[in-house]
Protein backbone atom coordinates (compact mmCIF):
# COMPACT_ATOMS: atom_id res chain seq x y z
CA UNK A 1 0.00 0.00 0.00
CA UNK A 2 1.39 3.12 -1.12
CA UNK A 3 -0.04 6.67 -0.91
CA UNK A 4 -3.81 5.28 -0.13
CA UNK A 5 -3.49 3.12 -3.13
CA UNK A 6 -2.74 -1.26 -2.66
CA UNK A 7 -0.89 -2.99 -5.33
CA UNK A 8 -1.75 -6.41 -5.55
CA UNK A 9 0.65 -8.74 -7.63
CA UNK A 10 -0.97 -12.44 -8.42
CA UNK A 11 -0.06 -15.05 -10.29
CA UNK A 12 -2.07 -13.70 -13.25
CA UNK A 13 0.76 -12.36 -15.08
CA UNK A 14 3.07 -14.01 -17.47
CA UNK A 15 2.82 -16.34 -20.43
CA UNK A 16 1.80 -19.24 -18.23
CA UNK A 17 -1.81 -18.30 -16.93
CA UNK A 18 -2.96 -20.42 -19.76
CA UNK A 19 -0.61 -22.68 -20.24
CA UNK A 20 -2.07 -26.50 -19.33
CA UNK A 21 1.40 -27.68 -18.02
CA UNK A 22 0.82 -24.62 -15.33
CA UNK A 23 -2.83 -23.72 -14.50
CA UNK A 24 -2.10 -21.73 -11.61
CA UNK A 25 0.78 -19.84 -13.17
CA UNK A 26 3.56 -20.86 -10.24
CA UNK A 27 6.09 -22.01 -13.18
CA UNK A 28 9.55 -19.57 -13.55
CA UNK A 29 8.12 -16.70 -15.63
CA UNK A 30 10.43 -14.16 -16.96
CA UNK A 31 7.98 -11.98 -18.35
CA UNK A 32 6.38 -11.87 -15.26
CA UNK A 33 9.57 -11.04 -13.39
CA UNK A 34 10.07 -8.46 -16.03
CA UNK A 35 6.74 -6.45 -15.00
CA UNK A 36 6.79 -6.63 -11.34
CA UNK A 37 10.90 -5.28 -11.66
CA UNK A 38 9.41 -2.45 -13.73
CA UNK A 39 6.48 -1.89 -11.14
CA UNK A 40 8.52 -1.66 -8.02
CA UNK A 41 10.79 0.17 -9.48
CA UNK A 42 8.28 2.91 -10.38
CA UNK A 43 7.05 2.31 -7.08
CA UNK A 44 10.57 3.26 -5.42
CA UNK A 45 10.86 6.16 -7.85
CA UNK A 46 7.79 8.22 -6.04
CA UNK A 47 9.18 6.67 -2.68
CA UNK A 48 12.00 5.04 -1.64
CA UNK A 49 10.84 3.68 1.58
CA UNK A 50 7.77 1.80 0.05
CA UNK A 51 7.75 -1.76 0.76
CA UNK A 52 6.44 -4.02 -1.89
CA UNK A 53 5.26 -7.16 -0.58
CA UNK A 54 4.21 -10.34 -2.81
CA UNK A 55 1.27 -12.74 -2.22
CA UNK A 56 3.37 -14.51 -5.18
CA UNK A 57 3.12 -18.59 -4.67
CA UNK A 58 5.54 -19.00 -7.26
CA UNK A 59 8.58 -21.56 -7.57
CA UNK A 60 11.15 -20.78 -5.23
CA UNK A 61 14.01 -19.74 -8.00
CA UNK A 62 11.32 -17.26 -9.12
CA UNK A 63 10.80 -15.59 -5.52
CA UNK A 64 14.11 -16.07 -5.15
CA UNK A 65 15.09 -13.52 -7.66
CA UNK A 66 12.29 -11.20 -6.68
CA UNK A 67 13.62 -11.02 -3.09
CA UNK A 68 16.88 -10.45 -4.10
CA UNK A 69 15.86 -7.37 -5.94
CA UNK A 70 13.96 -5.86 -2.80
CA UNK A 71 10.48 -6.96 -2.61
CA UNK A 72 9.15 -9.14 0.21
CA UNK A 73 7.18 -12.29 -0.38
CA UNK A 74 4.34 -13.99 1.88
CA UNK A 75 6.00 -17.37 3.08
CA UNK A 76 2.97 -19.91 4.39
CA UNK A 77 4.18 -22.39 6.52
CA UNK A 78 0.38 -23.08 7.95
CA UNK A 79 0.16 -26.69 7.17
CA UNK A 80 3.17 -27.04 9.01
CA UNK A 81 2.66 -25.42 12.20
CA UNK A 82 -0.38 -26.41 12.43
CA UNK A 83 0.61 -30.20 12.55
CA UNK A 84 3.27 -29.24 14.92
CA UNK A 85 0.69 -27.35 16.94
CA UNK A 86 -1.71 -30.59 16.69
CA UNK A 87 0.96 -32.66 17.86
CA UNK A 88 1.01 -34.54 14.55
CA UNK A 89 5.26 -35.07 13.96
CA UNK A 90 5.48 -38.75 11.46
CA UNK A 91 6.83 -37.96 8.40
CA UNK A 92 7.76 -34.64 8.71
CA UNK A 93 4.41 -32.83 8.64
CA UNK A 94 5.37 -30.77 11.32
CA UNK A 95 8.68 -29.49 9.46
CA UNK A 96 8.10 -25.69 9.51
CA UNK A 97 11.90 -25.04 8.44
CA UNK A 98 10.71 -23.43 5.46
CA UNK A 99 10.22 -20.58 7.59
CA UNK A 100 13.94 -19.73 7.24
CA UNK A 101 14.70 -17.43 4.47
CA UNK A 102 18.08 -19.04 4.15
CA UNK A 103 16.61 -22.48 4.16
CA UNK A 104 15.25 -21.29 1.11
CA UNK A 105 18.51 -20.27 -0.23
CA UNK A 106 18.00 -16.93 -0.19
CA UNK A 107 20.56 -14.22 0.58
CA UNK A 108 18.26 -11.41 2.19
CA UNK A 109 15.41 -11.90 5.02
CA UNK A 110 12.55 -10.98 2.92
CA UNK A 111 10.13 -13.94 3.51
CA UNK A 112 7.31 -12.68 5.47
CA UNK A 113 6.67 -15.75 6.93
CA UNK A 114 3.27 -16.79 8.80
CA UNK A 115 1.20 -19.30 10.58
CA UNK A 116 -2.24 -18.27 9.67
CA UNK A 117 -3.89 -16.32 7.43
CA UNK A 118 -6.75 -15.25 5.70
CA UNK A 119 -7.33 -18.81 3.59
CA UNK A 120 -6.91 -21.45 6.30
CA UNK A 121 -8.47 -22.92 9.94
CA UNK A 122 -7.18 -21.49 12.54
CA UNK A 123 -4.52 -23.07 14.73
CA UNK A 124 -6.48 -23.28 17.57
CA UNK A 125 -9.52 -24.04 16.15
CA UNK A 126 -7.20 -27.60 14.74
CA UNK A 127 -6.06 -28.38 18.18
CA UNK A 128 -9.23 -28.14 19.41
CA UNK A 129 -10.81 -30.32 16.78
CA UNK A 130 -7.97 -32.65 16.17
CA UNK A 131 -5.53 -32.21 18.18
CA UNK A 132 -3.39 -35.34 19.10
CA UNK A 133 -3.78 -36.70 22.89
CA UNK A 134 -3.19 -39.61 25.62
CA UNK A 135 -6.39 -40.32 26.71
CA UNK A 136 -6.88 -39.63 30.61
CA UNK A 137 -3.01 -37.81 30.06
CA UNK A 138 -1.99 -35.08 28.35
CA UNK A 139 -4.87 -34.08 25.31
CA UNK A 140 -4.01 -30.85 23.21
CA UNK A 141 -7.94 -31.10 22.45
CA UNK A 142 -8.27 -29.16 26.04
CA UNK A 143 -8.74 -25.46 25.84
CA UNK A 144 -5.88 -24.92 28.01
CA UNK A 145 -3.32 -27.28 26.35
CA UNK A 146 -4.03 -26.00 23.15
CA UNK A 147 -3.56 -22.13 24.23
CA UNK A 148 -0.17 -23.54 25.86
CA UNK A 149 0.81 -25.31 21.99
CA UNK A 150 0.05 -21.60 21.16
CA UNK A 151 2.81 -20.65 23.34
CA UNK A 152 5.00 -23.50 22.29
CA UNK A 153 4.26 -22.60 18.32
CA UNK A 154 4.85 -18.55 19.04
CA UNK A 155 8.54 -19.66 20.37
CA UNK A 156 9.04 -21.11 17.26
CA UNK A 157 8.38 -18.51 14.98
CA UNK A 158 8.82 -15.10 16.65
CA UNK A 159 12.33 -16.06 17.15
CA UNK A 160 13.24 -16.36 13.89
CA UNK A 161 15.02 -13.74 11.92
CA UNK A 162 12.92 -12.20 9.01
CA UNK A 163 9.66 -10.49 8.88
CA UNK A 164 6.57 -12.17 10.29
CA UNK A 165 2.74 -11.78 9.78
CA UNK A 166 0.52 -12.54 12.74
CA UNK A 167 -2.86 -12.60 11.69
CA UNK A 168 -5.97 -10.77 13.15
CA UNK A 169 -6.76 -12.09 17.01
CA UNK A 170 -4.09 -14.90 16.44
CA UNK A 171 -2.03 -13.79 19.79
CA UNK A 172 -5.54 -14.49 21.81
CA UNK A 173 -5.76 -17.67 20.29
CA UNK A 174 -8.74 -17.65 18.35
CA UNK A 175 -10.52 -20.72 17.93
CA UNK A 176 -13.88 -19.59 15.78
CA UNK A 177 -13.23 -22.21 12.31
CA UNK A 178 -13.15 -20.31 8.75
CA UNK A 179 -16.55 -21.95 7.92
CA UNK A 180 -18.32 -19.75 10.46
CA UNK A 181 -21.01 -17.56 9.32
CA UNK A 182 -19.43 -19.34 5.25
CA UNK A 183 -16.30 -18.96 4.59
CA UNK A 184 -16.24 -15.40 3.59
CA UNK A 185 -18.28 -14.12 6.35
CA UNK A 186 -17.62 -11.78 9.31
CA UNK A 187 -15.95 -13.23 12.38
CA UNK A 188 -17.09 -12.58 16.01
CA UNK A 189 -13.76 -10.46 17.59
CA UNK A 190 -14.16 -12.26 20.96
CA UNK A 191 -13.69 -9.45 23.05
CA UNK A 192 -14.23 -11.54 25.57
CA UNK A 193 -11.07 -13.55 25.50
CA UNK A 194 -9.31 -10.68 27.27
CA UNK A 195 -10.94 -11.68 30.06
CA UNK A 196 -9.25 -15.05 30.33
CA UNK A 197 -6.27 -14.95 31.91
CA UNK A 198 -4.57 -18.02 29.94
CA UNK A 199 -5.27 -15.62 26.62
CA UNK A 200 -4.38 -12.61 28.25
CA UNK A 201 -1.02 -14.52 29.34
CA UNK A 202 -0.83 -15.83 25.69
CA UNK A 203 -1.08 -11.97 24.37
CA UNK A 204 1.49 -10.50 26.59
CA UNK A 205 3.79 -13.51 25.85
CA UNK A 206 3.65 -12.59 22.21
CA UNK A 207 4.28 -8.89 23.00
CA UNK A 208 7.13 -9.81 25.29
CA UNK A 209 8.46 -12.38 22.21
CA UNK A 210 7.72 -9.39 19.58
CA UNK A 211 10.06 -6.79 22.20
CA UNK A 212 12.75 -9.10 22.53
CA UNK A 213 12.95 -9.62 18.81
CA UNK A 214 13.58 -6.07 18.42
CA UNK A 215 15.44 -5.39 21.33
CA UNK A 216 18.64 -7.66 20.50
CA UNK A 217 19.99 -8.07 17.18
CA UNK A 218 20.84 -11.69 17.71
CA UNK A 219 17.19 -12.15 16.23
CA UNK A 220 18.12 -10.53 12.89
CA UNK A 221 21.44 -12.65 12.79
CA UNK A 222 22.43 -13.87 9.39
CA UNK A 223 23.56 -17.34 11.46
CA UNK A 224 21.20 -19.52 13.01
CA UNK A 225 20.22 -23.20 12.50
CA UNK A 226 16.41 -24.87 12.95
CA UNK A 227 16.13 -28.74 13.69
CA UNK A 228 12.73 -28.66 13.42
CA UNK A 229 12.22 -32.15 11.71
CA UNK A 230 10.70 -34.20 14.15
CA UNK A 231 8.73 -33.62 17.51
CA UNK A 232 11.51 -32.82 19.72
CA UNK A 233 12.96 -29.42 17.67
CA UNK A 234 15.24 -26.74 18.74
CA UNK A 235 16.65 -23.75 16.97
CA UNK A 236 20.44 -21.87 17.53
CA UNK A 237 21.49 -18.01 16.86
CA UNK A 238 24.56 -16.80 16.30
CA UNK A 239 25.58 -12.90 17.26
CA UNK A 240 28.35 -11.26 18.57
CA UNK A 241 26.48 -9.64 21.29
CA UNK A 242 24.49 -12.92 22.36
CA UNK A 243 23.59 -16.49 21.73
CA UNK A 244 20.37 -18.47 21.84
CA UNK A 245 19.17 -21.72 21.99
CA UNK A 246 15.66 -22.70 21.79
CA UNK A 247 14.37 -26.13 22.34
CA UNK A 248 10.58 -27.51 22.69
CA UNK A 249 8.73 -30.92 23.08
CA UNK A 250 6.04 -30.60 20.22
CA UNK A 251 4.99 -34.46 21.00
CA UNK A 252 2.82 -35.71 23.31
CA UNK A 253 5.04 -37.63 25.68
CA UNK A 254 8.55 -36.31 27.33
CA UNK A 255 11.49 -36.83 25.77
CA UNK A 256 14.70 -35.47 25.90
CA UNK A 257 17.42 -34.18 23.09
CA UNK A 258 21.23 -33.19 23.11
CA UNK A 259 21.40 -29.79 23.24
CA UNK A 260 22.95 -27.92 20.25
CA UNK A 261 24.22 -24.97 22.56
CA UNK A 262 26.63 -23.11 20.80
CA UNK A 263 29.36 -23.36 23.54
CA UNK A 264 29.65 -24.81 27.40
CA UNK A 265 29.12 -22.41 30.20
CA UNK A 266 26.16 -21.01 32.06
CA UNK A 267 22.76 -20.75 30.02
CA UNK A 268 20.00 -18.46 31.37
CA UNK A 269 16.15 -19.07 31.00
CA UNK A 270 14.70 -16.13 29.62
CA UNK A 271 11.07 -17.40 31.04
CA UNK A 272 11.92 -19.40 34.26
CA UNK A 273 14.78 -16.79 34.90
CA UNK A 274 16.63 -20.54 35.88
CA UNK A 275 19.88 -20.91 34.68
CA UNK A 276 22.22 -24.33 33.68
CA UNK A 277 25.60 -25.23 33.29
CA UNK A 278 26.45 -26.74 30.19
CA UNK A 279 29.50 -28.32 30.83
CA UNK A 280 30.01 -30.81 27.31
CA UNK A 281 28.20 -30.66 24.06
CA UNK A 282 26.35 -33.73 24.61
CA UNK A 283 24.31 -32.21 27.67
CA UNK A 284 20.73 -33.62 27.86
CA UNK A 285 17.55 -31.68 27.89
CA UNK A 286 14.56 -33.97 29.11
CA UNK A 287 10.75 -31.86 28.00
CA UNK A 288 7.80 -32.84 29.03
CA UNK A 289 5.10 -32.60 26.17
CA UNK A 290 4.38 -28.75 25.37
CA UNK A 291 7.92 -27.79 27.50
CA UNK A 292 9.85 -25.18 25.78
CA UNK A 293 13.24 -22.89 26.84
CA UNK A 294 14.56 -20.20 25.50
CA UNK A 295 17.86 -20.14 27.09
CA UNK A 296 20.54 -17.26 26.71
CA UNK A 297 24.42 -17.03 26.90
CA UNK A 298 23.80 -12.93 28.96
CA UNK A 299 21.62 -13.17 31.78
CA UNK A 300 18.15 -11.05 31.19
CA UNK A 301 15.89 -9.38 33.24
CA UNK A 302 12.95 -11.97 33.50
CA UNK A 303 9.67 -10.72 31.72
CA UNK A 304 6.47 -9.23 34.15
CA UNK A 305 3.78 -11.57 32.26
CA UNK A 306 2.76 -13.61 35.63
CA UNK A 307 2.76 -17.09 35.98
CA UNK A 308 2.43 -19.02 33.38
CA UNK A 309 -0.82 -21.27 33.05
CA UNK A 310 1.53 -24.47 31.27
CA UNK A 311 1.64 -27.14 33.20
CA UNK A 312 0.84 -26.12 36.71
CA UNK A 313 -2.96 -27.66 36.36
CA UNK A 314 -3.57 -31.09 36.28
CA UNK A 315 -7.17 -30.81 35.82
CA UNK A 316 -10.08 -29.40 34.05
CA UNK A 317 -11.25 -26.70 36.09
CA UNK A 318 -14.61 -26.03 34.30
CA UNK A 319 -15.78 -29.49 35.17
CA UNK A 320 -14.67 -29.85 39.00
CA UNK A 321 -14.38 -26.29 40.87
CA UNK A 322 -16.43 -23.34 40.08
CA UNK A 323 -15.95 -19.80 40.62
CA UNK A 324 -18.66 -17.56 40.22
CA UNK A 325 -20.06 -14.91 39.81
CA UNK A 326 -17.42 -14.12 36.87
CA UNK A 327 -17.48 -11.29 36.50
CA UNK A 328 -17.65 -10.13 40.31
CA UNK A 329 -18.45 -7.25 42.49
CA UNK A 330 -17.27 -7.96 46.38
CA UNK A 331 -17.18 -11.41 46.53
CA UNK A 332 -16.68 -14.61 44.83
CA UNK A 333 -18.19 -18.03 45.54
CA UNK A 334 -16.49 -21.21 45.35
CA UNK A 335 -17.76 -24.60 44.85
CA UNK A 336 -16.03 -27.82 44.81
CA UNK A 337 -18.52 -30.74 43.68
CA UNK A 338 -18.00 -34.55 44.34
CA UNK A 339 -15.61 -35.18 42.16
CA UNK A 340 -13.10 -33.47 43.56
CA UNK A 341 -14.38 -32.27 47.08
CA UNK A 342 -12.51 -30.01 49.45
CA UNK A 343 -12.90 -28.38 52.67
CA UNK A 344 -11.49 -25.35 53.75
CA UNK A 345 -11.09 -26.30 57.12
CA UNK A 346 -8.89 -29.03 56.01
CA UNK A 347 -5.12 -27.89 56.26
CA UNK A 348 -3.88 -29.63 52.92
CA UNK A 349 -5.97 -27.34 50.82
CA UNK A 350 -5.33 -23.75 50.42
CA UNK A 351 -6.76 -20.85 48.19
CA UNK A 352 -4.30 -18.00 46.71
CA UNK A 353 -5.17 -15.12 44.19
CA UNK A 354 -2.70 -14.39 41.47
CA UNK A 355 -2.76 -10.48 39.96
CA UNK A 356 -1.23 -10.59 36.15
CA UNK A 357 2.06 -9.53 38.09
CA UNK A 358 2.42 -12.71 39.25
CA UNK A 359 1.74 -11.16 42.69
CA UNK A 360 -0.01 -13.64 45.03
CA UNK A 361 -2.60 -12.26 47.30
CA UNK A 362 -3.51 -14.80 49.93
CA UNK A 363 -7.69 -15.23 49.40
CA UNK A 364 -10.23 -13.59 52.66
CA UNK A 365 -12.25 -16.28 53.34
CA UNK A 366 -15.65 -14.81 54.98
CA UNK A 367 -17.42 -17.73 55.30
CA UNK A 368 -16.76 -21.78 54.56
CA UNK A 369 -18.90 -24.76 54.95
CA UNK A 370 -18.30 -27.93 53.36
CA UNK A 371 -17.22 -27.75 49.62
CA UNK A 372 -18.11 -24.44 49.67
CA UNK A 373 -16.71 -20.96 50.31
CA UNK A 374 -16.84 -17.29 50.28
CA UNK A 375 -14.13 -15.33 49.24
CA UNK A 376 -14.02 -11.17 50.17
CA UNK A 377 -11.80 -9.36 47.28
CA UNK A 378 -13.96 -6.19 48.27
CA UNK A 379 -10.36 -4.78 49.03
CA UNK A 380 -8.65 -5.64 45.45
CA UNK A 381 -8.93 -3.47 42.77
CA UNK A 382 -10.69 -3.77 39.19
CA UNK A 383 -8.82 -6.05 36.60
CA UNK A 384 -7.94 -9.69 35.91
CA UNK A 385 -7.07 -12.39 38.95
CA UNK A 386 -6.57 -16.31 38.90
CA UNK A 387 -7.68 -18.06 41.65
CA UNK A 388 -5.50 -20.68 42.51
CA UNK A 389 -6.27 -23.42 44.46
CA UNK A 390 -3.05 -26.01 45.97
CA UNK A 391 -3.39 -29.39 47.59
CA UNK A 392 0.09 -30.45 49.60
CA UNK A 393 1.41 -27.34 48.18
CA UNK A 394 0.99 -28.70 44.47
CA UNK A 395 -1.39 -26.44 42.03
CA UNK A 396 -4.70 -28.38 41.44
CA UNK A 397 -7.30 -25.93 39.51
CA UNK A 398 -6.65 -22.29 38.14
CA UNK A 399 -9.58 -20.16 37.55
CA UNK A 400 -9.23 -16.88 35.53
CA UNK A 401 -11.88 -14.29 37.23
CA UNK A 402 -12.57 -10.58 36.73
CA UNK A 403 -13.37 -7.45 39.08
CA UNK A 404 -15.17 -4.84 38.16
CA UNK A 405 -16.26 -2.45 41.20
Amino acid sequence: KVDGFRFDFTKGFGNNIKGLDDPWGSNYDADRIRLLKRMADEIWKRNDKAIVILEHLAVNAEEKELAEYGMLLWGNMNYNYAEAAMGWNESGKSNFSGISYLQRSWTKPHLVGYMESHDEERLMYKCVTWGNGIPGSYNIQDTTTALSRMLLNSVFFLTVPGPKMIWQFGERGYDVSIEYNGRLGGKPPRWEYMSDSRRRYLYDFYSTLINLRKKYPVFQSNDFTLNVSVSLKSIVLRHTEMNVFITGNFGIQEGSLTGDFPHTGYWYDYFSGDSINVTDSEYIIALKAGDFHLFTDRKLEKPNIGPPFTGIFSKKTDSEIRVFPNPANNYLIICGIASLPFSIKDNNYQIEISDFTGRKIPARIAEASGNTCLIDVSALSNGFYMILIKNNEQYISGIPVVLIK
